[in-house]
């Protein structure tokens, strides 16, 4: 296979032993299986891996289940397996349940990258991950005690509790708490099933049980609309802000409507794109042993040794003032 990009930094192009390779002539096939199928976040995630794709010439295939169901998604992992893709990258809803699925496929020959979510004690070579747990809680928390001060109630609604880069999240938020706004008070941590409904629900009972909360954070971009319409039905619009890790398209209306002063994300065509790009490179015999450059993006990619973390770059704020910069 010919190599299209051009790598840069620390990115040797030699053999990898820890990752073997298929010696076959066809194209490489790529697959990638969101936490669920549909929300604008994948679907750009996929805008942007198709891109990348073609660009390389591999082939890219995205399928995840339609509810956030870990039984499904490993279905779908084992699916991929059996038809005997090159690189199968995974956003975990439970690493626990996929750790067996991910060693037998690594020792029939398959690359395997967790991209978006990681499953840190599972054999997965590579994290491709979209900005650093720890600055992802303390941007969220920093950006809402700018706006609601440094106290306060604040109520958050995750997924499920098997999402280990969700609990990071929380527990960032925690930490950051604790350390810099201790009068800041996390009353309330609720886990949905991946619904706006139940998302919600989680956030009016936030508010019954406390009258004077301040602000609800959502962790998953399926927890976003429900707080920020839970809040619009209450009529308590600048007094419970909502904030949370959502796409702009997804969170815009309530940016506008003031229910969602701010989001935080990064660009997940961008992930998507890292995500086939370093597959394909992968496959190709490349290492990754520093930063480096990938052609195609404008930031330089880190690498973190220490747990195999391939990093895009920091956290982005989307605001009134820029929500319509972004289209996805």
């Amino acid at each position: 296979m010919t190599r299209k990009h051009t790598l840069f930094g620390g990115v040797a192009l030699g053999l990898t032993a820890a990752l073997p390779t298929f010696a076959q002539d066809d194209t490489t096939r790529i697959a990638f299986i969101p936490q669920i199928a549909g929300i604008p976040y994948y679907v750009a995630m996929e805008e942007g891996a198709m891109r990348a794709a073609e660009e390389l010439g591999v082939e890219y295939v995205q399928e995840g289940p339609t509810s956030t169901n870990a039984a499904d998604q490993l279905r779908i992992f084992e699916s991929f397996v059996n038809q005997g893709f090159d690189v199968i990258a995974i956003s975990p809803l439970d690493g626990e349940t996929l750790k067996p699925a991910i060693s037998r496929a690594i020792e029939q020959g398959i690359v395997v990258l967790t991209a978006d979510a990681d499953a840190p004690d599972s054999d997965r070579q590579f994290f491709v991950a979209q900005a650093l747990d720890r600055d992802l809680g303390y941007t969220l928390l920093d950006e809402a005690v700018e706006r609601i001060g440094e106290s306060g109630k604040i109520a958050i609604v995750s997924d499920s509790p098997t999402i280990q880069s969700m609990q990071n999240w929380i527990a960032a938020i925690e930490e950051r708490a604790e350390t810099t706004y201790p009068d800041i008070e996390i009353v309330s941590v609720d886990h949905t099933d991946g619904t706006a409904q139940r998302a919600y629900q989680f956030a009016t009972d936030a508010m019954t049980r406390n009258p004077d909360l301040k602000a609800i954070l959502g962790m998953a971009s399926t927890t976003c609309p429900g707080i920020a319409q839970a809040v619009e039905a209450a009529d308590l619009v600048g007094e419970v802000l909502t904030a949370g890790y959502c796409s702009p398209n997804t969170a815009r209306d309530y940016i506008k409507s003031g229910a969602m002063p701010f989001s935080v994300l990064w660009n997940p065509a961008d992930l998507g794109y890292l995500t086939v790009w370093v597959g394909d490179h992968l496959v190709d015999g490349g290492e990754i042993t520093g930063a480096f450059e990938v052609e195609g993006l404008e930031q330089t990619i880190e690498y973190l040794p220490e747990n195999d973390v391939i990093l895009l770059g920091p956290p982005s704020v989307f605001t009134e003032e820029n929500v319509d910069d972004f289209d996805f």
